[in-house]
This record gives C-alpha cells, structure tokens and sequence, in this order.
C-alpha cells in the first residue's frame, strides 16, 4: 500500500454512518491517479441525505492532505438484476447514483419526431413551477434541442475539482452535449464516446440540490440507453408517443427494454393527439389511440393527451416558457411514484 493510500484510510477511519457502519467498510479500492483520488461508497442501506454529509466530511478530512489533488467520491447502490440481456450477468448490478440529485426520470418514446424534448422540458417546468428544484439532461447526444427549447447557449464553467456547472434557464438547471461542441457541427460518434459523453453530463455536473432531474432520451433503445440503464439508478420513465400505430411500434420496443431492467414506466403522454380550431372543436389529424392502447396493454396509467399547437412550436422556436402556452396533469405523474 502506498504512503498517500495509507493517509487516506486513516484519515477516514474514524467517520462512521448514522447506522453504525464505517465508511472504510463501504468504500471501494482508492484509485490514484497523478494525485487525483476517486473510489465509491456503496450506499444500498443508507440514507441519501445522511450518505452526502458523509461524503462532504470525507472530502473535508482527505482535503488536508498536502499531496492530494481532485477527490471524486461517488454513490453505488446495489440492485437487482434487471434484465436477463445477458444470461451470465451476475446476480446484482451496482449502480451510481448522482451527487445531490433525488429522483431521476427519463423521458423517452423510442422514435424520433413525436415531441419528446418538448414534453421533458414542459415536465422539467411544471415540477418548478410546483415550487421543486428541477434540472435537465439533453440525452439525446446527436440532436440536442434542450438549449434551443430554453433559449440557452455557451459553454459551462469549470470548477477547481473539474465540474462542470450546469446552465440556467427560467430556474432550471440544464445540461446538454450542445453546450460542449461547437454550433451546427455534426457529432459522429461510435457507441463508446457516446456513452462516454453520458457519463461527463450526468455525473461530472455539479448539481445544485435537485428534487428531480429529468433526461431528455435519445430515439431509439441503443448505446445511449444501455450505458445509462446499466449504470445508473432511475425511478422511472415518462413514455411518450402520438395516436399512430407506427409510434406505438416503437414505444413498445422501448417499453420491452425498460421492463427489462425493472424500471418503472410512471404513465404514458401521447401527443399531438387532436387539434383545436378556430371554433374551439378538437380535430383529429392523426388517426389512432396508441397513447391509451399502451397504458391498457401494459396496465401503466395513462397521463394525458395534449395537442398540436402552432403555439407551443413557436414557444420552442423562441426559447420561451412552454409551461405558459400549455397545462400539464404534473401531479397526477407525480403520484405514479407511489
């Protein structure tokens, strides 16, 4: 054992969870790296809250020691196996969790086009406006909307512990791959850079206190969606789709993969499900009714319909406040939870 690697667990061999357990029984093996340190503390039988004062005392002890540089703590917590995509896969899945952030939901539809970034971002303002503290991840890593859609641009600043700071817009905190790479360029990445990506926006954010941070997910049930499906723990995922049978072809293959990693589908918004004319009448435009076929397929609760509006396109045109062209059940998602 090196001389620092001695320091550090002294240092900490003193700090023990409200529970009774030490951390130096929880944490993993202490990576260093050029003077940098890292490891993990697994954190499945403990609060979260309690966990983060554990951690923020733990980087105050190792902060005195001289040689140190950045020192990255992060949370696993043990689950169940989710999903048998691979049969050899061991009988339990570590998963990280993400610093200061409480409940994490994705949104998704496993096609592109049916207004998936609108609906993260009308979710991301409603739970604001319910007085939560909210952020947002642009997931969807080859064509990020988010900055558009809350009229935010530029790069992020760095902290001394290499951080990221997530942008600011109508009081929620965003992070997006657009704010990293320069303006209409074309992003060619293969799946492990992509996945790479993931991990910088999620857990290299410093996140002030989240109550809830929404992903805005990429079309499709790929690299995106395992890396994060594999690595991190979710509460759950809003499913989104419009009345067409052609998009409930695709959401049922996205539901099919949630289901295999036991995450729970909090309700089902189908969108552009009518049009309201100039007399007020709602009008049909699509044919179908894939929004309410899913929730009774699938026995998951059935949110809300929500319709095409030249008013919330030019909102996300503008980078203007969606939450004010349109209502949103925010409540109803919000007891899906239970």
């Amino acid at each position: 054992m090196s001389s620092l690697n001695q320091q550090i667990i002294i240092k900490i061999s003193d700090i023990i969870f409200p529970n009774g357990q030490k951390l130096s029984d929880l944490m993993s093996e202490v990576i260093i790296k050029n003077n940098n340190i890292g490891f993990s503390i697994d954190i499945s039988n403990q609060d979260l809250a309690e966990a983060e004062l554990i951690r923020q005392q733990a980087i105050n002890k190792l902060s005195s020691i001289a040689e140190i540089g950045k020192i990255t703590i992060v949370f696993t917590k043990n689950e169940q196996p989710q999903a048998v995509i691979n049969p050899s896969a061991k009988a339990s899945k570590v998963k990280l969790l993400i610093n200061n952030v409480g409940k994490i939901i994705l949104v998704a539809a496993g096609k592109g086009g049916v207004g998936k970034s609108t609906i993260a971002a009308l979710i991301a303002e409603h739970l604001t406006r319910k007085k939560y503290a909210v952020g947002i991840v642009d997931a969807d890593i080859y064509g990020p909307s988010i900055p558009q859609i809350f009229n935010v641009s530029g790069a992020p600043s760095i902290t001394a512990n290499k951080m990221m700071m997530p942008l600011k817009s109508r009081d929620i905190q965003i992070m997006s791959i657009g704010f990293l790479v320069a303006e209409r360029s074309a992003i060619a990445w293969r799946g492990p850079m992509a996945s790479k990506a993931i991990y910088q926006l999620l857990s290299s954010t410093l996140w002030d206190r989240l109550d809830y941070l929404i992903v805005d997910m990429p079309p499709g049930t790929g690299d995106i969606h395992l890396a994060i499906l594999e690595n991190y723990h979710i509460d759950g995922v809003v499913m989104v789709t419009t009345p067409q049978q052609i998009s409930k072809l695709d959401v049922q293959k996205a539901i099919d993969l949630y289901k295999k990693f036991n995450l729970k589908i909090l309700g089902i918004i189908e969108n552009m499900s009518y049009f309201i004319d100039s007399k007020g009448r709602d009008i049909k435009i699509f044919a179908g009714t894939s929004g309410y076929n899913l929730a009774q397929e699938y026995s998951v609760p059935f949110i809300c319909q929500l319709p095409l509006m030249a008013a919330l396109s030019e909102a996300c045109d503008q980078g203007t406040s969606l939450a004010d062209v349109l209502d949103l059940p925010i409540e109803q998602l919000l007891t899906n939870f239970d």
